[in-house]
């Protein structure tokens, strides 16, 4: 069974559990009015949310050992109310220092197409301190996190998202 994202709102703190949090399930969904015990690990700011605040979470939740319903909150990027771009960048900084004891450094070329794809590009690599290499290493980086969270991993899923949605919003595609 697929993963759906299922919109909640937030209820309360799941006791002194700073990892949990009660959640109930909105309408349409046909969950709705259940109570949701979300996992938030890593995600504590959710736990500082007020009564009624929009929460996505995977689904469909598990039956739990009392009959408990539970899930895991989606990724902070995927979230209605989440606006920091410095723990998005953390993310993906945890990610490199996860992945770095694997890691081998190599220099890739690549073409951009498209007028404002290459702007886009040039204006996001002049705020970067490095330049042009760590501004495309963030953006890879970046989607790799969005993509992951879509439960696109393989590089054949990856490849087919990644250029219907391209397609879609009108953007070049090479041929």
């Amino acid at each position: 069974m697929a993963k759906e994202k299922i919109v909640c709102f937030y209820k309360r703190p799941a006791g002194q559990r700073s990892d949990l949090v009660i959640l109930e399930v909105k309408a349409p969904h046909e969950l709705a009015g259940e109570t949701v015990i979300c996992n938030c690990f890593n995600k504590e700011w959710i736990t500082e949310l007020t009564y009624g605040t929009e929460v996505l979470v995977w689904g469909p939740p598990k039956q739990g050992r009392e009959g408990d319903l539970l899930a895991d909150a989606c990724a902070d990027i995927l979230q209605p109310h989440f606006t920091s771009k410095e723990t998005v960048m953390d993310a993906i900084k945890e990610l490199e220092a996860e992945n770095s004891k694997h890691y081998e450094e190599r220099r890739v070329s690549t073409k951009l197409k498209g007028k404002d794809n290459i702007d886009a590009f040039l204006a996001f690599a002049g705020l970067c301190p490095n330049g042009h290499q760590e501004a495309g290493h963030l953006l890879i980086a970046y989607a790799r996190l969005t993509l992951k969270d879509l439960e696109h991993t393989d590089p054949v899923s990856i490849y087919y998202h990644v250029r219907n949605k391209v397609a879609e919003a009108g953007q070049p595609i090479y041929s």
